[in-house]
C-alpha cells in the first residue's frame, strides 16, 4: 500500500496506534519499499480487521459481504491482474452499464481511485475488505481467466498456441511498457549477460533494474517486439529497429525500438514517448515569470528565428512542442520536420525525415516552403545547408523553431556565425534562444533544510548573509535516491538592437556575451539559484552548472 497519511490520522484519532509507534516504523520504512501503514501491519501494531473498522466507521465506506456481494466474473476484464496487483483492488461484479463494484483495503487514495475510474471508464462503487481477501481472489480469479485466455487463443490458432504468441509474453510486454510508464521512465533495456537476463528502466537519466528474466521468456521476448515493431524475426546479426503505439490510462504511447545483437544475444531499448511528457504546459516548464514573459514577446514576432539549445536530452523538443501548442493551429499553417517525430500533435503537418528516400532536414524544408507555412519546426540544424535554408525562412516572412547541439544561449549565435551563415541574415533572422538543462528534481517528500555551509556560499557567491539550502535523504517515494522526477535550468536570450549588431558586425563570444548581460540576460547560473532556494533541487545536483558555466565563461 502506499503512504496515506488520511489513514494514519484516523487511527491516531481513534487511539488504535500512538506517534511512537509511527515514529518505529520509520527506519523500516526508509530500508524497504513498504510504507507506514504496511509496517504497522506486517508488525501486527494494528489488524486488518481494525482497519476494514476504522474505514467504515471513520470514512463510511461499505463493508464486503461474500453472502451478500456476488462476484461476476465478466468484471474480471476492466482490469488486468496486473493492475489489480499493483493497485491492490479487485472489480466485483457490474450492477449495470455505468457502474462498477470493486473491493480496495484502502479506498482512501483519491489518486489511485481516479486512476482505476479513468482505466474501468465507470463510475465506481467501492467495498472495504481486507489485504488479505484481495490478493486471495486475484490469485484464485485471474489465474482462472488467464487459462481461459490461452484456451482460448489456442482454439483461434487452430493448432496449440503456435500461431500467436503465449499470452504470458504478451502480458509481459504490455506489463513492461505500463509499469515503465507508470515510473516515468524514458527508456527500457532489456540486455543479455552470460549468467543473467535483465530488464532496466531509466528513469530521471538513471538505469534501475527492474527485472530478471530466465533464456526462454527472453526469447519470447525477443520475437513479440519485432513483430509489434515490424522487424524481420529470423534476423539476429544486424541491428534492425521498429516502432509501434500502445495506449495507457486513455492516452497514446508512441513506443521506437532498437535491436543491436551482441555476443550474448540481441539488446534491446524501448524509447518510450508519452505524450504527457511532451505536452508540458509553458507553467510547468520551470520558466521564470520574467522569462515566460520574455518568451511571450518573442513568439509575437511576425517572422523570424527562435533555437532552443542544449545536449542531448535536455528537454528541448519539449520546450519546442510546448511552444507550439500555445499556436492556433486553424488560422496558421504549421508545418514540422522531424527525425524522429516524437509525438504527433492534432491539426500541425509533421514530416518524418527519411535519409533513406533522399528526404533530409534540407530537402525537406525546401519543399515546405512551397507550402505556404506561417511556423516551420526544424527538428535540429545539423549542418550549414540546413542552416542557411531555415535562416533565409525566417528573413522571407516565416516563423522557425529549431533545436542545435550548444552549451548555451550565446554558444549558438557562434556555432552559426562558425557555419559560414552571412552575418547580415544571421542577425537579421534571429529572434532568441532558449538555453536548457536538466537536473534532478528533489523529493518533496522526504527533503530537508539546513543552513549553507561557507563553502557553498562561496561556490554560490554569497558571502554577506546566510541562506538555507535543501538537501536529498531518500524515502520510500522516492526509491530512497532523495529525487523524484526532474527541472529545466533555463536562459532566455532576447535578441535586442544591440545584440543584433553586435552579431553584424562579427563580434567574439566575450563581448556577445557582455552586451547580453548588460542589456539584461539573466545567466542560467540565475536560473539555477531560483530553483535552489525554492527547494526545487540540491546543490550537488546544480554543481555540475555552476563549476562548468564559470570555467567556460574565465
Amino acid at each position: 500500500m502506499r503512504e496515506n497519511m488520511l489513514v494514519l490520522e484516523m487511527l491516531l484519532k481513534n487511539q488504535l496506534i500512538t506517534r511512537s509507534d509511527i515514529m518505529e516504523c520509520i527506519p523500516e520504512v526508509e530500508r524497504s519499499e513498504n510504507s507506514i501503514l504496511d509496517v504497522l501491519l506486517n508488525n501486527r501494531i494494528i489488524s486488518q480487521e481494525q482497519l476494514k473498522q476504522i474505514l467504515h466507521h471513520e470514512g463510511g465506506f461499505d463493508i464486503y459481504d461474500p453472502q451478500k456481494d456476488k462476484m461476476d466474473k465478466k468484471a474480471l476484464q476492466f482490469f488486468s491482474k496486473e493492475q489489480a496487483w499493483e493497485n491492490l483492488v479487485f472489480p466485483l461484479n457490474q450492477p449495470d452499464e455505468e457502474k462498477l463494484v470493486i473491493l480496495m483495503a484502502d479506498p482512501t487514495h483519491e489518486e489511485m481511485v481516479r486512476s482505476l475510474q479513468r482505466i474501468s471508464n465507470k463510475r465506481l462503487k467501492i467495498l472495504v475488505t481486507e489485504k488479505d481477501s484481495i490478493q486471495e481472489l486475484i490469485q484464485k480469479h485471474y489465474h482462472d481467466n488467464s487459462l481461459e485466455n490461452e484456451k482460448a487463443t489456442e482454439k483461434k490458432s487452430g493448432q496449440k498456441g503456435e500461431a500467436s504468441p503465449e499470452p504470458s509474453i504478451i502480458t509481459l510486454v504490455n506489463q513492461l511498457i505500463e509499469e515503465g510508464v507508470s515510473q516515468g521512465a524514458s527508456d527500457i533495456h532489456i540486455e543479455a549477460f552470460p549468467k543473467k537476463i535483465q530488464v532496466r528502466f531509466r528513469i530521471d537519466g538513471i538505469l534501475r533494474l527492474a527485472k530478471l528474466l530466465d533464456r526462454r521468456t527472453f526469447q519470447g521476448l525477443v520475437s513479440r517486439l519485432k513483430i509489434l515493431g515490424g522487424c524481420d524475426i529470423a534476423e539476429h546479426r544486424l541491428p534492425q529497429d521498429g516502432a509501434f503505439t500502445t495506449d495507457y490510462e486513455g492516452r497514446q504511447i508512441d513506443v521506437r525500438l532498437s535491436i543491436m545483437p551482441t555476443i550474448h544475444g540481441e539488446k534491446i531499448v524501448l524509447r518510450l514517448l508519452d505524450e504527457k511528457k511532451f505536452f508540458v504546459s509553458m507553467a510547468d516548464l520551470g520558466f521564470s515569470t520574467e522569462q515566460k514573459s520574455l518568451l511571450a514577446e518573442i513568439m509575437e514576432a511576425p517572422h523570424g528565428m527562435l533555437l532552443a539549445a542544449g545536449p542531448t536530452g535536455s528537454g528541448k523538443s519539449t520546450t519546442l512542442y510546448s511552444l507550439l501548442n500555445g499556436l492556433d493551429p486553424q488560422t496558421q499553417n504549421i508545418i514540422t520536420i522531424e527525425d524522429p517525430v516524437e509525438y504527433q500533435m492534432a491539426d500541425i503537418n509533421q514530416i518524418q525525415v527519411n535519409e533513406k528516400t533522399g528526404l533530409n532536414f534540407a530537402t525537406g524544408l525546401r519543399a515546405i516552403l512551397r507550402q505556404d507555412p506561417n511556423v516551420i519546426m526544424v527538428g535540429e540544424i545539423r549542418d550549414e545547408e540546413t542552416a542557411e535554408i531555415a535562416i533565409r525562412a525566417a528573413i522571407t516572412g516565416h516563423f522557425v523553431l529549431s533545436t542545435i547541439h550548444t552549451n548555451n544561449a550565446i554558444a549558438s549565435i557562434t556555432r552559426l556565425m562558425d557555419m559560414k551563415i552571412p552575418l547580415y541574415l544571421l542577425s537579421t533572422a534571429l529572434r532568441g534562444v532558449i538555453s536548457q538543462k536538466l537536473i534532478k528534481r528533489l523529493c518533496p517528500n522526504c527533503k530537508r533544510k539546513a543552513l549553507a555551509t561557507e563553502t557553498e556560499k562561496r561556490l554560490l557567491n554569497i558571502t554577506n548573509r546566510d541562506v538555507d539550502l535543501f538537501y536529498p535523504v531518500g524515502c520510500s517515494l522516492c526509491h530512497g535516491t532523495g529525487y523524484r522526477g526532474r527541472i529545466a535550468v533555463q536562459e532566455v536570450l532576447k535578441i535586442t538592437r544591440k545584440i543584433r549588431e553586435a552579431i553584424a558586425k562579427g563580434a567574439g563570444y566575450d563581448e556577445i556575451r557582455k552586451i547580453a548581460l548588460e542589456e539584461g540576460l539573466k545567466p542560467i547560473e540565475d536560473s539555477l539559484k531560483r530553483h535552489l532556494f525554492l527547494g526545487n533541487t540540491s546543490l550537488s545536483e546544480g554543481l555540475e552548472i555552476l563549476t562548468f558555466e564559470n570555467d567556460w565563461h574565465h
